[in-house]
């Protein structure tokens, strides 16, 4: 769980006198202080707790409270009996006008339990990065397609995945905001997982003895866009272990497949979906995938050197605005001149044309198979 002001004061059985809306920011640290400005020794994100000692009177309350809401800082903890019997007035009056989160810690709550609750929330949240490293170090592994599957199945076994797997692909503003979220859903529904991000997608490697995946990203789409947002969901199908990297482009395959419907798009992509993908599908552990979009491909990016990356950037997403200059440059952030002077130059090395529909399709098609290749 992400530390906040609100999660916090929550465990502690304290309450906000202000700043509820700004209570769920990140909490990067905890700090005591009896400064009367301590923002130069701070980087923001931090929780303060002070008795106030400085705090002699209303404009130094006010002024307190505008150098840590200007300064990003979490929140106050302002502890009572000692200077203060209960929060002052002005104190409060400024934390509310700023939305400021403003808490009184009683004197019977000392600081340092405080500060003990924190830092154990803050030690698990780096575990739990620590782990999604790992996760995510196996995930990219595994999709190599390297590993012999005696080794692969090893690798998968400690995240509680057996012998059939199936992969699950959310795509979403900020994926790694929704990790923890995710795993915490898949412990709840007792499913063995390894939950990563890769290619920018939220993915998740689950075990799928007696799972239906696509019923189970259904069940989690629809509880992680409260919080996080629209999001587009996909399934693989059940598939032995061994096969996780195809199983892992299956599920992004389908969420590219259904990106390109105007507006009729399941609630979550499956293999039903794929259309010309599962050409791709088919191929992407042959030597005749490389060859063919090496073939297309190739003279765009061995012509222009380390420029042609850029031309292949450019080319995909005209292809993927259905050849809208206008829609396309902006997604570039170039002139639609720039554009079209690219789009020619790839012409020119391809020695394709793009007023021919065969000639886009096959371009379309080394792309994302150039993708899978990978």
């Amino acid at each position: 769980m992400e530390l906040t002001v609100e999660s916090l004061i929550a465990e502690l059985g304290l309450e906000l006198a202000s700043g509820h809306e700004s209570a769920k920011t990140h909490v990067r640290w905890v700090h005591s202080t009896e400064l009367s400005d301590p923002t130069p020794w701070l980087r923001g994100g931090e929780l303060l707790l002070t008795t106030g000692i400085q705090l002699e009177g209303p404009k130094t309350q006010r002024e307190f409270i505008e150098r840590l809401a200007g300064h990003a800082i979490a929140g106050l903890g302002f502890g009572t009996g000692f200077k203060h019997k209960r929060l002052p007035a002005a104190l409060v009056a400024a934390a509310r006008k700023r939305s400021f989160p403003l808490f009184e810690v009683p004197y019977e709550l000392p600081f340092i339990a405080i500060t003990e609750r924190a830092f154990a929330q803050l030690v698990n949240e780096r575990y739990e990065m620590l782990q999604r490293n790992m996760a995510g170090d196996v995930l990219a592994e595994a999709l190599t397609g390297h590993l012999y599957p005696e080794d692969l199945q090893a690798r998968l076994r400690p995240f509680g995945i057996s012998e059939q797997i199936a992969v699950l692909a959310f795509s979403l503003a900020d994926p790694t905001a929704a990790a923890a979220a995710l795993e915490r859903m898949l412990e709840r529904e007792r499913v063995g997982s390894l939950v990563a991000i890769r290619a920018g997608l939220l993915c998740a490697v689950i075990d799928a003895g007696g799972v239906d995946p696509v019923e189970l990203a259904r069940r989690i789409r629809a509880e992680l866009e409260s919080p996080f947002g629209r999001i587009g969901a996909a399934a693989s199908r059940p598939a032995p272990t061994h096969s996780l990297r195809l199983s892992f482009h299956e599920a992004r395959c389908a969420l590219e497949a259904v990106r390109l419907h105007n507006g009729d798009a399941p609630e979550v992509a499956s293999y039903a979906d794929l259309g010309a993908f599962q050409l791709l599908l088919s191929l992407q552990d042959d030597d005749a995938l490389i060859s063919y979009c090496r073939s297309v491909l190739g003279p765009v990016e061995q012509g222009e050197g380390d420029y042609g990356e850029e031309l292949l950037r450019s080319l995909d997403v005209f292809i993927e605005h259905n050849g809208h200059w206008e829609k396309a440059a902006g997604a570039l952030y170039c002139h639609r001149h720039t554009l079209r002077y690219r789009i020619r130059r790839v012409e020119q090395l391809s020695g394709r044309d793009f007023s021919r529909a065969r000639d886009r399709i096959e371009f379309w098609l080394a792309l994302r198979g150039r993708e899978l290749a990978r």
